[in-house]
């Protein structure tokens, strides 16, 4: 296995990293929330990239603030309204699947209806041959798509039915994009490939973009149905 060598960019952001957290220490302990500590270090050059994740490691070490245990935190807290909110909220019904071999992914109604799909950009992050990697960022899609609907129909919250053919789909990997866009989320993953219609439109040739997808017949269709 081969090792990083560290180089003297990689130095300077750790003296950068622990000289902010410790010339602010009473100012960043104050802070509650991971967006408070979040807005500071963007307002103060240090929030991209390996500094960052070296402030966050200052953070921990001299303050014993768990950057990323705060913000899971705040993630915890605004589920459990979500998930109060949801009970009455409009419900819709997506499938969605990825191919990491051919790096494409499908979003649909049932039976393959009214269908978002394509090859990912290079923006998804889905690196070749990575059939996990593919399969959550197809979900994160299905996410994406889910949020235009409530936008579309101005609703606070809407929930999301979600069926999916891979277990590495989880709500943690998908819950971040679900607090971004307020759709609340639940799972269904179906072992048998004729039950996710996704799995075969992600194999289609060409692409079709979301824009193409009626909103308002997501959401009039998928009021009270049931995923087989």
């Amino acid at each position: 296995m081969s090792r990083t060598k560290k180089t003297g960019n990689d130095a300077q952001d750790w003296d950068t990293a622990r000289d902010a957290v410790r010339d602010n220490a009473s100012e960043l302990s104050a802070m509650t929330s991971h967006t408070d500590l979040l807005g500071w270090a963007k307002a103060n050059g240090i929030d991209t990239g390996s500094l960052f994740a070296k402030f966050k490691a200052e953070l921990r070490k001299q303050l014993h603030i768990d950057y990323d245990a705060v913000r899971q935190r705040t993630f915890d807290a605004r589920w459990e309204q979500m998930d109060q909110q949801a009970r009455t909220a409009p419900q819709i019904v997506l499938y969605a699947a990825g191919d990491g071999e051919v790096a494409s992914f499908a979003v649909c109604s049932a039976d393959g209806e009214d269908p978002w799909y394509g090859d990912f950009h290079d923006n998804d992050k889905v690196a070749a041959d990575d059939q996990d990697a593919a399969d959550v960022a197809a979900a994160c899609k299905a996410v994406y798509l889910a949020g235009q609907a409530r936008e579309l129909a101005q609703h606070e919250l809407i929930g999301l039915r979600l069926v999916v053919s891979n277990h590495r789909v989880t709500l943690e990997s998908v819950q971040r994009d679900c607090l971004r866009h307020d759709v609340f989320v639940t799972i269904d993953v179906v072992d048998d490939a004729a039950d996710n219609p996704a799995l075969e439109v992600c194999r289609l040739p060409g692409f079709r973009g979301w824009r193409e997808v009626s909103l308002t017949d997501l959401l009039a269709a998928d009021q009270g149905s049931e995923v087989a």
